[in-house]
């Protein structure tokens, strides 16, 4: 096969350009705030489940304080009923006594209920600090998903810029490059990692980075200079300097 020098310089240059784009698109797919967003959402995932038993918990302990403060209460308003009776003096010696003796009770069950009432609300605390935690480190992450997302998005606006500009160039170049020696090239890219054509840079493949034999080299010494060479090893087109 045969190509002019023209040609397949300018088959190296779009196989520059080749390069460039499948580089960035690459760098598109793997841009490291990629991985941090997804790690990010599930950190955000499990703390929406922390958070929402933690809550449940809170509810629980909440409504127990209200259970305590209201039998304290009731337990208060009896002794409140029974002292005002017993400073009234209008009842009996014995109606006296067993008042006495009620308060008494009262008294003790005010206590025992007071000091369950303290530890229930040592435990509503306890419960809303870990609410209060669970909300903060969300926020946290929160703000740095979103910072995260301004750099991705910043980070892959600049890529397909990039992408687009090497488009264009490709769009310029292809009419330049005869269309057989174009279809070689594609079809030896499909096949070889996106690189189709290199050069020889001495008696190395530039594609492979394989030294040529030096029979080899004597051959293509005697080719004209349109005749289009291929590796032996990678079978890439080969384009001498």
């Amino acid at each position: 096969m045969k190509a002019s020098v023209s040609d397949q310089n300018s088959l190296i240059e779009l196989q520059r350009i080749d390069l460039a784009i499948m580089q960035a698109q690459h760098k598109l797919k793997s841009l490291p705030e990629r991985e941090q967003i997804v790690s990010i959402e599930a950190r955000l995932s499990a703390s929406a489940e922390l958070l929402t038993v933690a809550e449940v918990e809170l509810a629980g302990v909440t409504i127990d304080l209200r259970r305590s403060e209201a039998d304290v209460e009731s337990v208060a308003d009896r002794m409140a009923k029974d002292e005002s009776r017993l400073n009234n003096g209008s009842a009996s010696p014995k109606e006296l006594e067993q008042l006495q003796h009620e308060i008494a009770t009262l008294a003790k069950r005010k206590s025992e209920l007071e000091d369950s009432e303290l530890e229930i609300m040592m435990k509503v605390d306890v419960a809303k600090e870990r609410v209060a935690i669970i909300k903060g480190d969300e926020e946290g992450l929160k703000k740095l998903e979103l910072e995260l997302n301004i750099r991705l998005e910043n980070a892959a606006s600049e890529l397909n810029r990039d992408i687009e500009l090497n488009n264009s160039q490709r769009v310029l170049i292809l009419p330049k490059i005869d269309g057989a020696l174009i279809e070689v090239y594609e079809k030896v890219r499909a096949n070889s990692g996106g690189v189709g054509a290199a050069l020889l840079i001495g008696n190395t493949c530039d594609g492979c980075r394989l030294a040529i034999n030096a029979v080899e080299m004597e051959r293509i010494k005697s080719l004209e200079s349109d005749e289009v060479l291929r590796c032996e090893e990678c079978r890439r087109i080969l384009v001498r300097i």
